[in-house]
């Protein structure tokens, strides 16, 4: 325990007060009991009655203190002492002090010297450690429970990744397949188309002539095609114009194969391409 007391007094001098020449202060503050201090703060020095005057006065004032301490403290830890003194010369006749005291020491505490409270104590003690025990054994088991669920959870998450990229995969795999259905689909019907044109064109011509002729004009007119596919992913800047120039094909041909109103970026164009044997 530490505490400053504050102590403020105003001494009435017998004549007038000039100037302070010298002052001192002193004490005899001493502990009455464990938290009763009293004593007197003893004020002495010289003065002069006028400024001008070359001579000096002595004086002397005893000053009771009487302080109850809120607490006990033990006799031989606790200490008084003086924190700060000063003082001035209110008027011609007034003196004020003010004194900061210092108090200081370890406050009483109460021993019981009780077996059974002891023992008590001992008890308490003990429980207490042992409730410590349990709390750390709960803790490293909830971490290791907690440390367990997230490795479920992260082979959980890993093995839905897992199935998520293989139904991707399907699904990739799928639409690919589906797309070369239809191309295969697609080119199996132009196939068919220009084998019954070849045909009708056969019929025309063995109705006209002679055989031979016919057999020669056959030659001679028809020419032996055969088509392939492109495919053509629309970018940010295409449009269809710009495609249809590039492959030399019209907008009728295009729309056979593709739905040219649904169409953004990214979309594949299927793109016929017709080859002569000949020039082949």
């Amino acid at each position: 325990m530490k505490q400053i007391i504050s102590f403020e007094k105003e001494i009435a001098f017998k004549t007038m007060i000039g100037e302070i020449t010298s002052i001192s202060l002193e004490h005899t503050l001493h502990f009455q009991n464990d938290s009763n201090i009293t004593g007197d703060l003893i004020i002495s020095g010289t003065y002069k009655m006028t400024e001008a005057s070359t001579l000096e006065e002595p004086f002397s004032y005893s000053l009771p203190v009487d302080i109850m301490l809120p607490n006990e403290l033990e006799e031989k830890d606790r200490l008084i002492a003086i924190d700060n003194f000063t003082y001035a010369v209110m008027n011609e006749e007034i003196l004020k002090i003010s004194v900061d005291i210092l108090v200081q020491g370890l406050e009483k505490v109460e021993v019981l010297d009780i077996p059974e409270v002891e023992e008590s104590l001992e008890e308490t003690v003990v429980e207490k450690k042992e409730e410590k025990e349990v709390r750390k054994e709960q803790v490293k088991e909830n971490e290791e429970h907690s440390a367990q669920e997230e490795m479920v959870q992260e082979e959980v998450q890993e093995s839905m990744s897992k199935e998520d990229n293989n139904l991707q995969s399907q699904e990739e795999v799928m639409n690919s397949k589906s797309f070369m259905d239809q191309l295969t689909n697609k080119s199996e019907s132009k196939k068919e188309e220009a084998v019954e044109k070849k045909e009708e064109k056969q019929e025309d011509h063995s109705n006209t002539g002679t055989v031979m002729n016919s057999i020669f004009s056959l030659f001679a007119n028809t020419d032996e095609t055969y088509t392939t596919y492109s495919v053509y992913i629309l970018r940010e800047d295409d449009n269809i114009e710009e495609v249809l120039n590039k492959y030399n094909i019209t907008r009728e041909e295009l729309a056979l194969y593709n739905n040219l109103d649904d169409l953004k970026i990214g979309s594949k164009l299927i793109i016929p391409t017709s080859i002569n044997e000949k020039d082949a």
